[in-house]
């Protein structure tokens, strides 16, 4: 603590950062506009007024430990203000992608500060909107939790302790679609990234999403995107499985 002092490394208010994730959770773009313009210039700067704290030596270390402790925070600040895990993780995996193949300290606040606005402008959509009471929202979060599970209205029912019927008209009435569907649809968003990024056959993909089998899964799967999951694989340039006739 002496050294980071006599090196004048402070870091800022607990207030300021509460300010500053509170404004991205309730989508206040015109606060993260005037902080941007308050403190960007000041962030090349070694001084209190950065208010970073030193995690490496190293310059561009040190910015990318913070942005990943950024990006951390503001993911879970922002799923707890109601954006969809799926959303929220997908968004942050993408900046943090961006900042590791990053090399210099100017690119990594470039980085961050349009990580912080996308945030800030999904949750502004989110509360314009204003259509996720907490209840659909918690059986939102749990159907992403769960997809690799049978899911069902008794179950969703009972995790917000809503009944089955009230529970369907409002999930259709805030989401526009039924919770079936909804289910569907995620779990078929899913197996895009599952095909994408790696070699499991369509077996395994409709067993562990829990298709009621890989036919139905194939099937839904084509309806939806127009094209078989073999289809969709070689579209993407990933190999297909050895197994995979369809």
């Amino acid at each position: 603590m002496f050294l980071q002092r006599e090196e004048h490394i402070f870091h800022q208010p607990y207030s300021n950062e509460i300010n500053f994730y509170t404004a991205i959770k309730t989508g206040d773009i015109d606060f993260i506009e005037e902080s941007k313009k308050k403190y960007g210039k000041q962030e090349n700067k070694k001084s209190a007024s950065s208010g970073k704290g030193l995690l490496s030596k190293d310059p561009v270390k040190n910015e990318r430990y913070h942005f990943i402790v950024n990006a951390a925070i503001i993911t879970r600040n922002c799923i707890e203000g109601g954006l969809a895990q799926e959303d929220a993780y997908t968004l942050s995996d993408l900046y943090i992608r961006l900042a590791d193949e990053t090399d210099t300290v100017a690119g990594l606040q470039a980085i961050n500060d349009e990580m912080v606005q996308s945030f800030t402008l999904k949750m502004k959509e989110l509360h314009t909107r204003q259509i996720m009471s907490r209840h659909i929202s918690q059986c939102i979060h749990y159907i992403y939790d769960h997809l690799h599970e049978q899911i069902t209205i008794d179950t969703l029912s009972q995790q917000v302790m809503l009944h089955p019927c009230y529970l369907a008209t409002l999930f259709k009435k805030e989401t526009g679609t039924t919770i079936h569907s909804f289910v569907q649809n995620k779990r078929l968003e899913t197996a895009k990234n599952i095909l994408k990024n790696s070699s499991y056959s369509c077996a395994d993909i409709a067993n562990t999403l829990c298709f009621s089998s890989q036919s139905h899964f194939i099937r839904v799967f084509r309806k939806k995107y127009g094209m078989t999951p073999k289809e969709y694989r070689q579209k993407k340039g990933m190999p297909t499985h050895p197994l995979e006739k369809i």
